[in-house]
């Protein structure tokens, strides 16, 4: 298991082969900087996820969601509160997984805790994850009273290579809800095992991962940069991001604007994600990319593991309401 952050002494753990992100949603405990979700390696719905933590259960909330979506989605939703080894007063949360486990039942972390739910807090483009923070007792629904994590990456500021216009990007596989693939020419960045697409700073210089959704999303992060200058601009490529609202030991958060433009052989998209990966998501020493269609399904059919399609990011305004669900 790796550590992906620490708050009042309690540690998160994801598996050694997950992907994971702090900034790419839209939700407080993102904002705040207090979440973490959790992407495991398999990417079904309904496949098995793994504790974060040790502990004991001791909240089990099922929550009822609203209106069906245009894309099939579980019914409910479910919030696990886990009491860790090493507190009294503050809890793990962790959701969109129907549990396997029952109150007062003592887990390891890395132990199976349940099952990946499609929940109607997403939007067609997230794939099966956890989502975790550490809550206050008496605050286990309050995202807003979640509590930040501490994390504890570096990055070697490195200067940034040519940048290229169009960039090649080979298909690995196509759905309703997103094409994911690799692009050539789009450059990565590395800490340690981990690895992600270059966050550029103004002077054209490497300071990070890139960690968001753009330009869907109202925030993204640098993680790896600890000192950022609040207000400087964030870059992917040549093409700002946002400007950087403020900046902790590991990470800093930018707040989007402008937005930028992705098209795929020519057909403007809703946007791409960028998250923290480790080499199991990862070809020839590139990250993969996550593109999403404007329309649900749009590319199913179109494109198939294999085809090799111009990909090109440029600068806009194409502004997307930061409310839309995750």
């Amino acid at each position: 298991m790796r550590i992906v952050g620490t708050a009042k002494g309690i540690t998160l753990y994801a598996p050694e082969d997950a992907y994971f992100s702090y900034f790419n949603s839209p939700y407080i405990g993102h904002d705040i900087g207090s979440a973490v979700d959790i992407y495991p390696q398999q990417t079904e719905w309904g496949g098995a996820v793994v504790a974060p933590i040790s502990g004991r259960i001791v909240r089990t909330r099922k929550m009822k969601m609203g209106q069906p979506k245009q894309f099939p989605t579980s019914d409910v939703d479910y919030g696990i509160g886990i009491q860790p080894e090493t507190s009294e007063t503050n809890l793990v949360r962790v959701m969109h997984c129907e549990p396997a486990v029952k109150n007062g039942e003592s887990i390891s972390a890395g132990d199976e805790l349940g099952t990946a739910i499609r929940s109607r807090f997403f939007n067609y483009w997230t794939g099966p994850h956890l989502h975790v923070e550490v809550v206050p007792q008496d605050a286990f629904l309050r995202s807003s009273r979640s509590i930040p994590l501490e994390l504890e990456y570096h990055f070697e500021t490195k200067v940034a290579s040519v940048f290229h216009d169009l960039l090649e990007f080979e298909v690995r596989s196509v759905t309703e809800d997103n094409i994911i693939g690799y692009a050539n020419d789009l450059g990565h960045a590395r800490i340690g095992e981990l690895i992600g697409h270059p966050a550029v700073s103004e002077g054209t210089k490497i300071e990070g991962i890139l960690d968001g959704g753009f330009s869907h999303y109202k925030i993204g992060g640098v993680i790896g940069a600890s000192s950022l200058e609040i207000g400087s601009s964030i870059h992917l490529m040549q093409h700002p991001l946002g400007r950087v609202a403020h900046s902790k030991p590991g990470a800093s958060l930018f707040r989007r604007g402008p937005s930028i433009k992705t098209f795929l052989d020519g057909h403007e998209i809703h946007g791409m994600s960028c998250f923290i990966y480790t080499q199991h998501f990862t070809k020839r020493g590139r990250p993969q990319l996550i593109l999403i269609p404007k329309q649900y399904g749009e590319f199913k059919g179109v494109l198939k593991e294999g085809d090799t399609c111009e990909l090109r990011i440029a600068g806009g305004n194409n502004t997307v309401k930061a409310e839309l669900a995750k």
